[in-house]
């Protein structure tokens, strides 16, 4: 019975749910319009921009600065390095987490260094690339870590400690999902690809994510799927409130329009049009970021990227920051101490090698009539996917759809699994679109089949659950221990 509690607790919640001294590339910048009581800055700063792919993103190289308070020219705190971005603040405002390349043959790995720049140390040693790391709670970090296929560039979510130990996946399925920021409850906001499975060369759509440090409990933050875009970029505000960035899925572009979620709301709502394109939005305070984007009000071709302040409660740009005729600065984060997020228990079990989902009712389906699925469900096929580089699948079996729409199955943890829903006749009436997984000793819980994230589900005991509390095995054996 403390299962059945723990899987009701999880489907509730479910349901409602970051210069000049040996310089790579000598510049003289200019600063101008800086705003009063400003706080020291870490900058990314690049004379070439492209948005193929993280690996490529500065093909000439870059750097991170430190832009005083009340000072007229940043301090370059990677002289070593022919590249670094994706700066991150330690909890303390003493360190910063970031991305660099030695020379520009060898890979991204993720780096730490005191806030003044001394003191740089590696933290990983990925086989590829690795970018876009943020700071967790306790020691640790999360970051991307890329691979290079025949079909292009892949990614997926890593976690270690901060010095370097203990890293491993919590992302398992196709999707390519990148790092966005750690959100003040403790998850990780991520983007990956939606629908998540391939789309065979064509330009996908990206949305938002959330999980666990541990990689548990996947979920779309908000679905949009009305608008094809790339979200990006995004950040959490003080109120809880997400910004991102918002681009079209063709030409590929690191800026667009800023868009935002306020905490509560079922969608998101724009912040700035497509004819002021923006990147990198970070929170300065409150409803306040800084942001980068070509300089005056026409946008003239060529010009480097500067920051400028955006207030996002009246949706207006506000007064230059900083500004580099020879380099385009982006990414700026505020350098300061901040409160730490909040920390996850695991309770996951490695031992067990099981995976556990439960769902309350199937019927309940965005897209229909009144939100609910016609006809009788008879059936849920579970189908893995055996081999990420051919999209191979296979199915794992048939469980029965009880006659409330509620099932429970237990399938193999960190494999990408799919469902397709069938009626009696074994007719699929509708099939997932997305691969998703569940952890060793995850129980998974969902209100129904894609259905509306602001349902929450009706109060009672799912038939499913009434079987002794056992759950239908598929690619599974029990385990000597498990009680379920």
């Amino acid at each position: 019975m403390g299962y059945i509690a723990r899987a009701l607790r999880l489907t509730l919640v479910t349901g409602l749910g970051v210069l000049l001294a040996h310089s790579t590339f000598s510049t003289g910048a200019a600063q101008t319009g800086k705003a009063e009581e400003q706080p020291d800055l870490v900058i990314v700063q690049a004379p070439v921009l492209q948005s193929n792919t993280l690996s490529q993103r500065f093909p000439q190289g870059s750097r991170l600065v430190r832009l005083a308070g009340k000072s007229h020219s940043p301090l370059n705190l990677t002289p070593d390095f022919f590249a670094a971005a994706d700066p991150r603040i330690s909890f303390d405002g003493l360190r910063v987490l970031f991305a660099a390349e030695k020379s520009a043959d060898g890979h991204w790995q993720i780096w730490e260094m005191n806030a003044d720049g001394s003191n740089p140390r590696q933290v990983s040693h990925c086989t590829d690339d690795c970018v876009k790391p943020a700071y967790l709670p306790r020691g640790e970090i999360v970051f991307t870590a890329l691979s290079a296929r025949a079909t292009g560039e892949t990614s997926q979510l890593w976690v270690s400690k901060v010095d370097g130990s203990d890293p491993h996946p919590i992302t398992f399925g196709p999707g390519d999902f990148q790092v966005e920021t750690v959100l003040k409850n403790g998850v990780i906001l991520a983007t990956a690809r939606s629908p998540l499975l391939p789309t065979d060369g064509q330009p996908a759509d990206r949305q938002l994510y959330t999980l666990r440090p541990d990689g548990s409990d996947l979920a779309t933050l908000r679905c949009d799927h009305q608008h094809a875009a790339v979200r990006s970029q995004a950040e959490e505000l003080d109120d809880g409130s997400v910004v991102f960035v918002k681009t079209p899925l063709s030409p590929a572009s690191l800026s667009g329009e800023l868009a935002w979620i306020r905490r509560g709301a079922l969608h998101n709502a724009p912040l700035t049009s497509s004819q002021n394109p923006t990147l990198s939005p970070e929170p300065l305070a409150a409803e306040k970021l800084v942001v980068a984007r070509e300089p005056g009000s026409a946008n003239p071709s060529g010009k480097k990227l500067a920051l400028y302040a955006f207030d996002a409660a009246q949706g207006r740009f506000g007064a230059l920051i900083y500004e580099d005729p020879k380099l385009s600065s982006l990414a700026a984060v505020p350098v300061a101490a901040h409160e730490p997020p909040r920390w996850y228990w695991s309770t996951l079990n490695p031992e067990l090698q099981t995976g556990y989902f439960i769902c309350i009712d199937a019927y309940e389906a965005e897209g229909f009539p009144r939100g609910r699925m016609a006809g009788v469900l008879s059936k849920v096929r579970v189908l893995t996917l055996d081999d990420p580089a051919t999209h191979r699948e296979r199915s794992l079996g048939e469980a029965p759809i009880e006659g409330d729409g509620s099932f429970y199955i237990a399938v193999p943890p960190d494999k990408p699994i799919r469902f397709e829903v069938l009626d009696a006749a074994g007719r699929v009436v509708r099939a997932q679109r997305s691969w998703i997984w569940s952890r060793s000793g995850e129980e998974h819980g969902c209100v129904g089949c894609h259905e509306d994230r602001a349902l929450a589900p009706e109060n009672r005991w799912p038939l499913a659950l009434r079987r002794f509390d056992t759950p239908t095995r598929l690619g599974v054996e029990a385990h000597p221990e498990t009680a379920h």
